[in-house]
């Protein structure tokens, strides 16, 4: 909370930025920068930040009241594209139940340049969030954007065609998982997410061929692919028996 009892719990970051004359100033101060001077000096507010509750934790103390914004608030008035506080804000506005402001904050992570500092990682962190959070939609709508933004990153493909396969758009979710495999196809990963995308639409034949391949190239600890071809040909024989 600042002098004028604003709080990023009760409002949202793009009013706060306005409204808050210590932000709104920060933002201005900053402007004028180039863009790597504004990213690290976001980068030193973020992290600076994380430390302090660290050590505060550490040894008993509180964090310090006398600080008015939480450090990913300030980093983003900073630089308004500083992914990983477009991450945390974003991720603070979902749970404060804002969840337009929310996705304003995750999509403009999509629009980020693909030489972004780990944007593949925060991206898909942020695709972890919203699957928790069992928003399959939102997810779509993320990784959809990712995609159509930077088409041939594996990650945002695979992460679509498990949002479509949780949603029961089971074409879809094959022809991503198909299109991931296509961009890595030694990835025995994406074999076996193919593959069980396959087993859901019931197209036995082809999961089973897939599911194979995923199998014979799996490191011994990878179970997955092994567990997927023991369901599918569980359900080959339930097939049979109807």
């Amino acid at each position: 909370m600042n002098s004028k009892g604003l709080t990023f719990e009760d409002m949202p970051f793009s009013r706060l930025v306005k409204e808050s004359e210590d932000l709104a100033q920060l933002r201005g101060e900053y402007a004028s920068l180039s863009g790597n001077e504004r990213r690290h000096a976001a980068d030193f507010q973020y992290n600076a930040s994380i430390a302090s509750q660290i050590f505060n934790k550490a040894i008993g103390q509180p964090d310090d009241e006398n600080t008015p914004w939480p450090g990913a608030v300030t980093a983003l008035a900073i630089d308004s594209k500083y992914a990983p506080a477009l991450l945390t804000v974003g991720s603070f506005e979902y749970l404060y139940g804002r969840i337009d402001e929310a996705m304003a904050h995750f999509l403009a992570l999509t629009t980020l340049p693909k030489a972004t500092e780990d944007i593949v990682e925060i991206v898909d962190q942020v695709g972890d969030f919203l699957v928790d959070n069992q928003d399959y939609e939102n997810a779509v709508l993320l990784y959809s954007a990712a995609s159509g933004e930077h088409p041939n990153i594996p990650q945002y493909r695979n992460g679509l065609s498990y949002c479509f396969g949780k949603l029961g758009r089971l074409e879809e979710a094959i022809e991503q998982a198909r299109y991931t495999v296509n961009l890595e196809p030694d990835s025995h990963i994406y074999l076996t997410d193919l593959g069980w995308s396959l087993v859901e639409a019931e197209y036995f034949d082809e999961a089973q061929t897939v599911l194979k391949r995923a199998v014979a190239m799996s490191p011994p600890d990878y179970e997955l692919a092994r567990d997927n071809l023991a369901e599918l040909h569980h359900r080959m024989r339930e097939s049979l028996d109807r």
